[in-house]
C-alpha cells in the first residue's frame, strides 16, 4: 500500500459529526473556520481516526467538498419538477429532469445514482452559519 488514505463514510460522518461539535462562534470566523477551530477539528480528528492519516489540508479538502455537494443537492431539491426521498437522501427526477438539473449543477451527477446521507446533518451545520450571518 502506498500510504494513501481514502475516505469512506465513517470517516466522513465523523469529520461532520466533529465540524457540528465545533459550529459556534468561538470557532469561526467571517470566511469559515478560524485557525484555532480548524487545529482543533483536526486534532479531534486524528484522535477519532488515528489511522486514517489525513493532513490538515485533506480534513480541509473534504469539509470544502462536503459543503460543496451539500450545496449542490440543496439547490437542486428546489428546482421545480425535482423530487426528494427523505429516506433515501436522493433527489428523485425523472430523466429529463436529470439533464436539466445537471447541466445546471454539474455536481449533481453522481448523485443522480447516489444517496446522501449526510445532507441533514450538513443543513444543521451549514443552516446555522447562513441564520447566524444574515439575522
Amino acid at each position: 500500500m502506498s500510504g494513501r488514505s481514502f475516505w469512506n463514510f465513517n470517516y466522513e460522518k465523523g469529520l461532520v459529526d466533529i465540524l457540528l461539535e465545533h459550529n459556534h462562534q468561538k470557532f469561526k470566523s467571517q470566511n469559515g473556520w478560524s485557525p484555532e477551530g480548524w487545529r482543533s477539528i483536526v486534532k479531534m480528528f486524528t484522535e477519532k481516526f488515528p489511522d486514517a492519516g489525513f493532513s490538515k489540508s485533506q480534513i480541509q479538502d473534504k469539509e470544502k467538498e462536503l459543503k460543496g455537494n451539500y450545496k449542490a443537492i440543496r439547490d437542486g431539491k428546489k428546482k421545480s419538477g425535482a423530487g426528494w426521498n427523505d429516506s433515501l437522501c436522493m433527489i428523485i427526477a425523472e430523466p429529463e429532469m436529470w439533464v436539466k438539473l445537471i447541466k445546471e449543477i454539474p455536481k449533481l451527477k453522481k448523485f443522480q445514482v447516489k444517496s446522501f446521507p449526510l445532507y441533514y446533518k450538513l443543513e444543521q451545520l451549514h443552516d446555522d452559519i447562513l441564520a447566524f450571518y444574515f439575522f
